[in-house]
């Protein structure tokens, strides 16, 4: 999914950029992020001057309510660009009030936000301007006549806009073609997708996805909540990547509260999260093993898959992590001993199979060359994890934006490979199974870890102060970078939610690997290295 294309510009400094920026510093007392306030006729030059820079990624960009302060209590709203200032550190946030039904279209300058600027026009009513066509993301075809599926404020009356047929990309099917259905039901255990594969019998020319049979607008459910609940709900808007955004959206809380973690909570979540990534990671080597019909090798690791959720459960108390983290700290203890016991051999069971599938050929013979994302792909479209690092991109959240000064991801060595194809995704995988497990071990032997029998029923830390605050999180899911952003009331509660799963930004680049001279039967393969969920995508 790519929208407009553009020229690559000349890569410039990024402090003299920074000092260029339009608009006026925001005040903020988050360490690792900076705030800018723009008019909204400023904020495409602005991320222009950004994607100039050297290290500006963008890497959000969403429209929430604005705060009774920023609006006056008209139930305004304000559009946000998240750019990752990966080289210094830090995240820059611009916000701008809308003043109207439109603005400029950002993705003529940055089209690595083109997928949230069709997913603004959905919830939102708000197009961008320039006359570009726009994908269906998340509304259900024939559904263009129904109102926003967010309103201005909660609670607020939704007008009907009618979606001018101009509006969409055209859905169009030429020549000796045709479109190949597969989904929404594809099969046990998958999740509803419908793929429209463009064919002319066996090679796929394009592909149309529809991610809406899975959204349940759980951002807007959210609002009214203690931040507490609004966390349980978060886990589950993508069960594989429970810990990543749950530490996302508990970061962000923490932020806007002025929470600080204790440090042994915070690296008990992060154990609880490189268990996530060592699971998720076993998960996708099976799912490559079945699509390319090694069923013996599709056992074996499915085997140490279970062993890793009983280990899960085992330490934690619950197999795919569920409640561990809490706003302030954690809910459930490591059991350390039983944890260090039983990790190793797993880990080493998973570079046993991997070196055995690396050494098939027939296997290999599969995975070189399919479903390839080139580094220039890559960066325009504003990939992450997995997917990026298999690309050539050199990035990863815990060694570039540490969440604390005594983060200990330090001598984190970042996997990647070159390729892009679906053999450089399984070799990053491999690779990091080896640095979640030295992690894991280091902050085993520091003694630092919240034990089970010292685990709180409530979160550590203090209650939320009152007043209007706000708060970006961030962390390395399994999928790569997760980001939330949240904004509180008076009263602590949850005013306005983001949450941005690592699978919201790498999907847009799956029907671009489709396009890579596949065949339908390298599909399933495909999708299985970039390990993505739609839960997640649509949420």
């Amino acid at each position: 999914m790519t929208g407009p294309l553009t020229t690559e510009p000349r890569r410039v400094d990024l402090e003299a950029v920074l000092r260029e920026l339009p608009g006026s510093p925001e005040p903020t007392t988050q360490p690792g992020a900076l705030g800018r306030r723009l008019e909204l006729a400023q904020l495409k030059r602005a991320a222009q001057l950004l994607g100039a820079s050297r290290g500006a990624r963008l890497a959000d960009m969403f429209v929430l309510p604005s705060a009774p302060a920023e609006a006056g209590g008209d139930g305004g709203l304000t559009l946000h660009l998240v750019f990752g200032l990966d080289q210094d550190r830090r995240y820059l946030l611009l916000q701008a009030p809308l003043s109207g039904r439109s603005y400029a279209a950002i993705s003529e300058v940055a089209p690595a936000c083109f997928v949230e600027e069709c997913e603004i026009f959905e919830l939102w009513g708000i197009k961008p301007t320039g006359g570009h066509p726009l994908n269906r993301v998340l509304l259900a075809p024939g559904a263009d006549s129904a109102p926003p599926l967010r309103s201005g404020s909660p609670g607020a009356p939704r007008s009907r806009r009618g979606v001018p047929t101009e509006v969409r990309a055209p859905h169009v099917v030429r020549g000796e073609a045709f479109e190949f259905p597969v989904g929404p039901v594809r099969g046990v255990g998958q999740e509803s997708l419908y793929m429209g594969l463009v064919t002319t019998g066996e090679e796929v020319l394009d592909a149309y996805l529809a991610w809406f049979h899975k959204h349940r607008g759980i951002e807007h459910q959210v609002v009214g909540m203690d931040p507490e609940m609004a966390l349980f709900r978060v886990e589950r808007c993508e069960g594989p990547g429970a810990v990543g955004n749950g530490l996302a959206f508990a970061r962000a809380v923490e932020s806007a509260s002025g929470i600080v973690v204790p440090a042994g909570a915070e690296r008990t979540r992060l154990v609880a999260l490189e268990l996530e990534r060592l699971y998720n990671h076993a998960a996708a080597m099976a799912a490559l093993c079945q699509s390319t019909g090694l069923g013996v090798g599709q056992a074996q690791v499915e085997i140490i898959l279970e062993n890793f959720l009983r280990l899960n459960a085992a330490v934690f108390g619950h197999r795919y992590l569920f409640g561990v983290v809490a706003v302030g700290g954690v809910r459930r203890g490591c059991d350390g001993a039983t944890l260090s016991e039983g990790l190793s051999a797993l880990c080493a069971s998973v570079r046993q199979i991997g070196s055995a599938l690396l050494g098939t050929n027939s296997f290999v013979d599969r995975l070189e060359a399919a479903g390839v994302v080139d580094a220039e792909a890559a960066a325009r479209l504003g990939l992450v994890g997995p997917v990026a690092r298999g690309s050539g991109a050199d990035l990863d959240v815990r060694r570039d934006h540490p969440w604390s000064a005594g983060d200990s991801h330090s001598g984190l060595e970042v996997a990647t490979a070159v390729n892009g194809d679906v053999l450089s995704r399984l070799q990053v995988m491999l690779q990091e199974v080896d640095e979640s497990e030295r992690l894991i071990h280091r902050w085993l032997q520091s003694g630092e870890l919240i034990d089970v029998a010292d685990a709180l029923p409530t979160p550590a830390g203090p209650a939320p102060e009152r007043g209007e605050r706000r708060g970006l999180g961030w962390c390395e899911s399994v999928r790569g970078e997760a980001l939330s952003w949240v904004q509180l009331d008076h009263d602590g509660k949850v005013a306005g939610a983001r949450l941005r799963p690592a699978s919201v930004r790498n999907w847009r680049a799956f029907d671009d690997a489709l396009r890579s001279r596949n065949v339908f039967t390298d599909v399933a393969i495909i999708e299985a290295s970039f390990w993505l969920t739609v839960a997640g995508f649509a949420r």
